[in-house]
């Protein structure tokens, strides 16, 4: 069995993933988005299936730019005798929640062999989404990202570098400044609670519009750090050692890696009742679920977690995060491979 992997992109997820598969005795291969090298992706597809590859696993539509491209590659694979599998990390594209991304996701979901999707939660959201049947589909979970980043750094040291006093109550948004993320609600929401509370926004821009926002009225805020830029993998030991608990505000949502990373640094999450949280996330126990998405609503839960014991609501995220393991996840999607293979 040998497996084409797309695209080619230093994603942790994919990474572990290949390493697991090849620990297996599959071999993994990998090609780039179609956005920057098609020419080369299918001359490199024709010599793999030459080679003996099998399988083409695609993790994410954006590796296609138009939707005759998609089309093109996967009736092309077809042709060539690949069987083609998608990894639904996320039902539509981020921020993409347009007629024309679900009919591109239907058109992808109905003609491609075989589909994972991480929790079982989310069968119910693709389709009610989409308005697909479930078929040729695998629900696998998610595995915790403790081995993906270094974490040595304590919260002493953290809060030092950050310049965060150590008696703060530290709350932190993490990931990509985009929309469904709720970074502004977060913003908000820190605007109503006391000068006790510290607020940390991390991650690129990827909205201008709301990046413009979050910059300006944070500006004006002690009580709120913003870091825009992308992290280096070696330094997300410092946020999330320095925060209390990570708040993810989502507006929609598939699957939630910043969740699981959170988990391994046993830090309890804040999140919306949305895709994959009411499975990840146990209300009470590893975090907070709120059902109403607003800045009133999450400055309330983050004032409600810190009457509670956070610190072992962080030892049982931490706890049920080492259930979800990679080798698990491998097995799974060896089993996936195995019955689209027939």
């Amino acid at each position: 069995m040998k497996v084409l992997m797309i695209p080619d992109i230093k994603h942790p997820y994919m990474l572990k993933l290949g390493e697991e598969l090849n620990r297996e005795g599959i071999e993994v291969s990998y090609i780039k988005s179609f956005h920057y090298s098609t020419p080369m992706n299918i001359i490199k597809t024709i010599y793999l299936r030459l080679r003996g590859y099998d399988i083409i696993h695609i993790h994410w539509m954006f590796v296609f730019p138009f939707i005759f491209m998609m089309k093109f590659y996967v009736k092309f694979a077809h042709l060539l005798g690949y069987k083609v599998v998608w990894s639904i990390h996320d039902i539509l594209p981020h921020d993409q929640h347009t007629e024309k991304s679900k009919k591109k996701a239907v058109w992808f979901y109905n003609n491609v062999d075989y589909k994972f999707i991480h929790y079982r939660s989310n069968v119910k959201v693709l389709k009610e989404t989409l308005g697909v049947e479930e078929k040729d589909l695998k629900v696998i979970y998610h595995p915790s990202l403790e081995e993906s980043y270094p974490n040595e750094v304590s919260k002493e040291e953290a809060r030092k570098e950050l310049g965060i006093p150590m008696d703060s109550k530290v709350s932190l948004c993490f990931g990509h400044m985009r929309g469904y993320k709720g970074v502004d609600i977060f913003l908000d929401a820190m605007k109503l609670l006391g000068d006790d509370h510290h607020g940390l926004i991390v991650g690129k821009p990827q909205d201008k519009e709301l990046y413009r926002r979050i910059e300006s009225e944070s500006s004006g805020m002690s009580n709120v750090t913003v870091v825009p830029r992308m992290v280096d993998a070696s330094e997300v030991q410092t946020y999330l050692n320095a925060c209390d608990v990570l708040v993810a505000p989502y507006r929609h949502i598939t699957t939630s890696g910043v969740t699981l990373l959170a988990y391994s640094f046993s830090r309890p999450v804040i999140s919306t009742s949305l895709g994959c949280i009411p499975e990840v996330i146990k209300n009470g126990r590893t975090g907070l679920i709120v059902e109403e998405n607003t800045p009133e609503s999450i400055a309330a839960a983050i004032r409600k977690i810190f009457t509670m014991d956070h610190e072992k609501m962080g030892k049982d995220a931490y706890a049920l995060s080492k259930k979800f393991s990679w080798k698990g996840l491998c097995k799974k999607t060896i089993e996936g491979y195995k019955e689209v293979l027939g």
